[in-house]
């Protein structure tokens, strides 16, 4: 029938713009967001229903949470920087034709309401989601969310820590504290401070629309020095101090030690990109 045809071509066309616009992103949210899951799935309290059902459909709406977030953020932060993807990144929807603005500006609209109808629906998360909500708007709206202190230092620990927070309500229904709570803080901490590093390889689009960023306030091989000489140890004592680092001490430090011999060594956007992946993966 045409009605469905049309209605399956519409819903693959909204699934492949979805893709396009979250996926250099989408592992960074939702990788983390499970990861916390499995602990939380851990620590359900008695009281909480523990059937099959509960278990699947908790997920499912963990799923939802991750993707709506990572949408939202992802279509706020490509509709007010098509100059600078222009030139960093061509290949998203906005500059390469695949959506128009006013298309994109549709679509920001309908995730902003399904993501804050999220938060009726289950308003333990409602903190965690206008928490993301406020953070895109400080990001894509703002002076200080084009600084690298404002962008990388307060905004993503903040974001990073709403993230972590509400995957574990999703699944345990009630707000992580003793040790969780301080290994969230932890990794929302060390992720403000070498969260400069995705910054290596955007300098050039940075520029031309005015953000400071650390490359471009102190330059290119100083601000690789002030990553692996001053961020990078805080970054890992504040691992250690949350209890992250004892998690695995030697495949951490590892990857830590691979991801700070990159930064050093670096030459292009292509290989710099390369190490921003590293340090997903030290998450």
């Amino acid at each position: 029938m045409p009605i469905i045809e049309d209605a399956r071509n519409a819903l693959k066309r909204e699934v492949d713009l979805l893709i396009a616009f979250t996926w250099r992103n989408y592992s960074f949210v939702t990788i983390p967001g499970f990861i916390v899951s499995f602990g939380a799935a851990l620590n359900i309290p008695e009281a909480q229903e523990r059937t099959l059902f509960s278990t699947l459909s908790n997920h499912l709406l963990l799923l939802l949470w991750l993707t709506l977030c990572i949408y939202f953020s992802d279509l706020s932060n490509q509709i007010v920087g098509i100059e600078e993807d222009r030139i960093n990144k061509p290949d998203r929807p906005i500059p390469s034709g695949k959506v128009s603005l006013e298309g994109a500006r549709v679509r920001w609209a309908i995730s902003l309401a399904a993501f804050l109808g999220l938060g009726l629906v289950r308003p333990l998360l409602l903190p965690e989601i206008l928490l993301c909500v406020l953070i895109s708007g400080f990001l894509c709206y703002t002076k200080a969310g084009n600084h690298w202190i404002g962008k990388n230092s307060i905004a993503m620990p903040i974001a990073c820590w709403a993230i972590l927070s509400g995957s574990w309500k999703t699944i345990a229904l009630t707000y992580p504290e003793g040790s969780v709570r301080s290994q969230m803080k932890a990794i929302s901490i060390w992720l403000g401070l070498l969260m400069q590093i995705q910054d290596l390889r955007d300098v050039e689009g940075d520029r031309i629309i005015g953000r400071k960023t650390l490359p471009i306030a102190f330059g290119y091989e100083r601000s690789r020095q002030i990553i692996v000489f001053l961020l990078s140890p805080p970054a890992i004592l504040v691992l250690c101090m949350g209890d992250v680092l004892q998690i695995a001490p030697t495949t951490l430090l590892g990857l830590h030690s691979i991801l700070l011999w990159r930064v050093l060594r670096g030459t292009d956007a292509r290989y710099d990109h390369k190490t921003y992946m590293v340090s997903l993966c030290s998450q």
